[in-house]
C-alpha cells in the first residue's frame, strides 16, 4: 500500500465521506458520491432531445429534433448538455457547495460531473475549457467560483486547460432568479467581455457552469466568445431546469 493510499485509509475514518446530498455515510470505493437512496432520485438527462441546447423531450416516443426555441432563436453556442435535471437531490448538493461553501462537495460534483458520457458530445473537437465567470464583487462574497471547480475537475479527466481569466464578468447584475428568459437575457446582456483575443481566435472551446436554466448566461457568454473570433463554442453544465419543449 502506497502512502498515499494509506493517508487516503485513514482520512477516512476521522472523516467518512458523506453522500454529497444528504450527508449520510457512504462508502468511497464505489466510486459514487451520492448514497444509493439520492442516487435514485436523480433524472440524469438521455435520450431524445434537442441537438443544440440538450432539451430533453421526456416521454416522448419522437427522435432528437430541434426545439422550438432554437427553431426561433438560434443560439450562439453548437451545443449544450447537462448531466441531471436541477431538481431535488442534485439542488440540495449544488446549494450546499456555493451557498453552503463545501468545497469537498463541489469538488465531488466536479468529478460526478467530469465522469458523465454526455450524449452526443465529442471533446476531441475541444481543446480548452473556460468557466462562466463571477463578478468580483460576488466573488468576494462567496469566497470562490463554483463554475471554476467544476471545469478544474472536467480538466483533469479529460486532460484540458482550463483558463479561468479569458472571460470576464464585466458587470456587475442583478441575479437571476426569479427572472424570465426575455428579463434574464435583457439583465445579462454586456456583463461579459473577453480579456485577451489571440487567445480566443480559432479556439473550439467548452464553456462550464453549475445550472443551465434558460441558457441566457451561457448564450451571451458564447455570443461574447464568437465576436472575439473563437471558431466554435459548446456548454457543458452540472444540471439544468427542465422545462416543457415549445
Amino acid at each position: 500500500m502506497s502512502l498515499r493510499e494509506l493517508l487516503s485509509d485513514v482520512g477516512d475514518i476521522i472523516f467518512p465521506p458523506q453522500c454529497a446530498a444528504c450527508s449520510e455515510i457512504i462508502n468511497r470505493s464505489s466510486g459514487q458520491i451520492f448514497c444509493p437512496a439520492c442516487l435514485s432520485q436523480i433524472s440524469f438527462i438521455t435520450g431524445s432531445l434537442c441537438p443544440i441546447c440538450g432539451l430533453p423531450f421526456l416521454d416522448s416516443p419522437a427522435e432528437s429534433h430541434i426545439c422550438g426555441d432554437c427553431l426561433l432563436h438560434q443560439p450562439y453556442f453548437a451545443r449544450a448538455r447537462a448531466a441531471a435535471g436541477f431538481e431535488s437531490i442534485i439542488m440540495d448538493a449544488i446549494h450546499k457547495f456555493k451557498y453552503g461553501r463545501n468545497i469537498s462537495t463541489g469538488r465531488a460534483l466536479g468529478s460526478f460531473m467530469a465522469g458523465f458520457s454526455f450524449p452526443d458530445f465529442d471533446f476531441s473537437e475541444y481543446s480548452l475549457l473556460i468557466p462562466v465567470p463571477l463578478h468580483i464583487k460576488r466573488l468576494r462574497e462567496r469566497g470562490f467560483n463554483q463554475s471554476l471547480l467544476l471545469a478544474e475537475e472536467m480538466g483533469k479527466k479529460h486532460h484540458f486547460p482550463v483558463n479561468f481569466s479569458l472571460l470576464k464578468r464585466c458587470n456587475f447584475t442583478l441575479t437571476q432568479t426569479g427572472l424570465n428568459k426575455a428579463e434574464r437575457e435583457k439583465n445579462i446582456k454586456g456583463a461579459f467581455t473577453v480579456t485577451d483575443k489571440n487567445n480566443i481566435a480559432g479556439k473550439c472551446v467548452i464553456l462550464v457552469d453549475d445550472v443551465y436554466t434558460t441558457g441566457s448566461t451561457i448564450n451571451e457568454c458564447a455570443r461574447v466568445l464568437m465576436q472575439a473570433g473563437a471558431k466554435k463554442v459548446a456548454a457543458l453544465t452540472l444540471s439544468r431546469v427542465i422545462r416543457k419543449p415549445l
